[in-house]
């Protein structure tokens, strides 16, 4: 039995970031459409998960610091 993990052709990051995002995209864009949050328009609910997203990176880099 071959290792599925050697067939899988190897990406680089900008190439794994940019398969993650075509996967989730869609997802989102309906997400945003479709939270309601009272006072809040689609921009600021856009806005909002970006920058829950920056501080979700940085503590993964924080941590990353601190195992390393």
């Amino acid at each position: 039995m071959s290792d599925m993990a050697s067939q899988i052709p190897e990406f680089g990051y900008d190439e794994r970031v940019m398969i993650c995002r075509k996967q989730i995209e869609k997802a989102v864009y309906q997400f945003i459409a479709n939270t309601k949050v009272e006072g809040c328009d689609p921009a600021e609910v856009a806005m909002a998960i970006a920058d829950i997203a920056d501080d979700y990176i940085l503590l993964l880099a924080q941590k990353r610091n601190l195992t390393h």
